[in-house]
């Protein structure tokens, strides 16, 4: 097992992304036949100090959590303190894309000051970084939401200075700064959360 620690940054609230993984779970029971994400993993996360969850409901929130994350607090001088350290830190983010898209910030200039505080945040402490967006299992063929918003073009200016119609694939903004990998589901219309 990994001993390294974790920081799950989650952009909702706390209840909307239950919501969201009973829904997932529902959808799964009904796909596959069993759903096993409720019997052990919530309980091993909420339990475990080398995993920290926060919630970022909104663009400032997650901004704000980003510049004052501090990957060298207790829990990852444990880690090292400990010597189990075999692989690097994980900042896992979860829906920044949704979180941007009810927003002003929805643009070449908005996504990039969230991938700059991001990185930022990661960089300095030899930390990996993953960003990935969940499909809407209630209604997985909107384009709002999951995969699909990687491909939605954009503004260069947030709407607030917009003044012409040039615009941007999301995924060629986020290149500027991410290595892009390709994960696929071994299951036909698994949720991917």
């Amino acid at each position: 097992m990994d001993a390294s620690s974790t920081s799950l940054i989650i952009c909702s609230t706390r209840d909307s992304f239950l919501d969201k993984t009973r829904a997932a779970c529902v959808h799964l029971e009904d796909t596959v036949g069993s759903c096993q994400l409720f019997t052990k993993t919530i309980g091993l996360l909420s339990k475990s100090s080398r995993v920290k969850v926060a919630f970022c409901p909104t663009l400032e929130h997650l901004r704000a959590y980003l510049s004052s994350l501090r990957l060298t607090d207790r829990a990852f001088q444990d880690v090292a303190a400990e010597g189990e350290r075999s692989s690097r830190p994980l900042v896992a983010i979860l829906d920044p894309l949704a979180l941007h898209v009810p927003t002003s910030e929805f643009s070449a200039q908005g996504l990039s000051r969230t991938f700059a505080a991001a990185v930022e945040a990661t960089s300095g402490e030899a930390t990996d970084l993953i960003l990935c967006e969940s499909r809407d299992v209630s209604n997985p063929t909107e384009n709002s939401s999951g995969e699909a918003l990687w491909y939605v073009d954009v503004p260069l200016l947030n709407s607030s200075v917009r003044m012409g119609g040039q615009n941007v694939p999301v995924k060629r903004i986020a290149q500027r700064w991410f290595e892009f990998k390709e994960y696929r589901n071994t299951i036909d219309e698994t949720p991917e959360i």
